[in-house]
């Protein structure tokens, strides 16, 4: 029978589904974080060397992951203009945050040639972006995977947003999707 913890404590707000061949050590080095901390925020677990596959750990996080949000729309869009953030933790371990949107071509907002997704992290006035990889399909689905740097967390108060890139003239467009963090649950 699993083990789940009732709630996770606050920078704990992760969760992770122990698998065949998982230690609290490895697992430990996987978020980065010291094995002590991980045994204190798990209390659950009455002996850190004995888990077992479906465990359910509390892991390293300002917010609950992993989870999905809606990103909305902040100018007028054509109808079909969707996106979601998908929050979780990517196979090197640590943070990441794969945006998935469908839209129209760039060019439907201005003079622009791709798109850009990035996490906004007020605490560092910024972060990380990537391009978004459009399909072939018609409307395009477009998608990347953001890694979160290691000297950054994620927050409650941490923002995606997409916008349309002008690459020749290094130019943002508006705003068009925008969701947060704090939507996390």
């Amino acid at each position: 029978m699993s083990r789940v913890p009732a709630s996770c404590p606050p920078g704990f707000l992760g969760r992770y589904i122990v698998r065949p061949g998982d230690t609290m050590f490895r697992i430990a080095q996987f978020f980065r974080t010291r094995l002590e901390a991980l045994v204190v925020n798990n209390p659950h677990i009455t002996n850190p060397n004995i888990i077992f596959p479906g465990d359910v750990l509390c892991v390293p996080g300002l917010i609950p992951f992993p989870c999905c949000i809606m990103l909305m729309p902040r100018v007028l869009v054509p109808v079909g203009t969707e996106a979601s953030a998908f929050v979780h933790t990517p196979a090197t371990g640590g943070e990441a945050v794969t945006v998935s949107a469908t839209l129209p071509p760039p060019t439907t907002f201005g003079n622009f040639n791709i798109y850009l997704a990035t996490v906004i992290i007020p605490e560092i006035n910024g972060g990380p972006g990537n391009v978004l990889s459009p399909t072939q399909e018609d409307p395009s689905t477009y998608a990347t995977t953001i890694n979160i740097p290691l000297a950054a967390r994620l927050t409650p108060n941490s923002r995606v947003i997409i916008e349309p890139f002008a690459e020749v003239a290094g130019i943002s467009g508006p705003v068009i999707l925008e969701g947060s963090l704090g939507l996390c649950r």
